[in-house]
């Protein structure tokens, strides 16, 4: 049985893995008096709007990249504290060779450290929520597209797409990520409309890359058809799109909010798992609980012996990484000898002033 296809969508969806689907303006007057359609994927921000998001901007950002930090943990701050600031410019200054360079240190970053890659998205806080989910997106794009052998091109469109979704809604990421209120009706506007004017203040700024703009546009639809703008169903939505759209869900539940903590890696898999039969690829979700392991690297276990210790690396031996003693990064604890093997997690929440301590186990250099 055919859905029914909602108002200003196409009847014709091309369904094949990788290709392009054609997508058309939905008749939705908030976005309509915003957003102006040019072409097949070639959506533009309406001179007047344009000009409002102008007139809030802020200046310029650097593109100089910062130097390499020592460690991952440090790294991964210093490269939020860089996006925010380009994520915020006017509309047009945005552009791909400020980008490029921080997908190649993620590239870096993960095959320096692929633990220090989880752990820096499990234990590093934020300053600005929408830069550092940005980066942590990234950071777990790299590391699953290395794991499933995805090609360069596929890996790094992917990671360029998970720092530039939510370009179009930069303030109101960092407003809810302090808000305890429900949506506005004038927030869930703006949120439903977030990657149609995503993908705009992207060709504005001279980003070309067609499959880059279907997974922007595309990374909030749904499997079961109750995603948006295009309420796109199954087989219309392009797999990396709903790998785009599965990170972005398990980045959120890693990240604490002002009004609750983070939950726990092993927690919000569940969680996403648990949603997997209709909303999500069930393989995906599975192959994202191989890649965090049963303990990740940045949570804190019980060994047998009662001593309380810090996941430092995954091993071979599922379920027995390698741990270490807080303030001892130097000597990792093979959890496969008698009485050192893991008994359970401790649901840890460490504070900013211990957060320095943490740091040293997961070196670049």
């Amino acid at each position: 049985m055919t859905r029914p296809r909602k108002a200003g969508q196409s009847a014709e969806r091309t369904i094949a893995p990788g290709s392009i689907v054609k997508l058309y303006l939905p008749d939705h007057i908030f976005i309509r008096n915003r957003v102006v359609q040019h072409g097949e994927l070639d959506f533009r921000l309406e001179p007047r709007f344009m000009d409002s998001l102008t007139a809030s901007a802020r200046a310029d950002a650097s593109g100089t990249v910062p130097a390499m930090a020592d460690y991952a943990l440090l790294e991964v701050i210093a490269l939020a504290q860089h996006l925010g600031p380009l994520l915020r410019q006017a509309p047009g200054r945005l552009a791909p060779e400020q980008l490029t360079p921080i997908v190649e240190r993620i590239n870096e970053i993960a095959q320096r450290s692929p633990d220090g890659c989880i752990a820096a998205i499990v234990l590093c806080p934020w300053v600005d929520y929408a830069a550092h989910h940005a980066i942590n997106t990234a950071l777990l794009a790299c590391r699953l597209a290395r794991m499933l052998g995805m090609p360069d091109e596929e890996r790094d469109t992917l990671m360029l797409a998970a720092m530039t979704m939510n370009v179009g809604a930069v303030a109101l990421h960092n407003e809810l990520a302090i808000q305890e209120a429900p949506l506005s009706t004038s927030q869930r506007q703006v949120l439903n409309a977030h990657p149609l004017i995503s993908s705009c203040l992207l060709r504005a700024g001279g980003f070309d890359n067609r499959r880059l703009h279907t997974l922007v546009l595309t990374h909030h639809e749904r499997l079961d058809g109750r995603g948006y703008p295009f309420h796109l169903r199954g087989s219309e939505i392009d797999p990396l799109a709903h790998t785009l759209h599965v990170l972005d869900i398990v980045i959120a539940k890693l990240m604490p909010r002002s009004y609750r903590s983070r939950l726990p890696a092993r927690q919000a898999l569940a969680q996403v798992y648990a949603r997997a039969r209709e909303q999500m690829d069930g393989n995906l979700t599975t192959q994202l609980v191989k890649l965090f392991g049963v303990y990740p690297s940045g949570s804190f276990v019980t060994l047998q012996n009662g001593q309380t210790g810090l996941v430092v690396k995954q091993t071979e031996a599922a379920g027995k990484p390698l741990v270490a003693l807080p303030g001892n990064p130097g000597e990792p604890i093979d959890t496969t000898e008698p009485g050192r093997k893991i008994t359970e997690s401790v649901a840890s929440q460490p504070g900013l002033r211990h957060f320095p301590s943490l740091v040293p186990f997961w070196p670049l250099k």
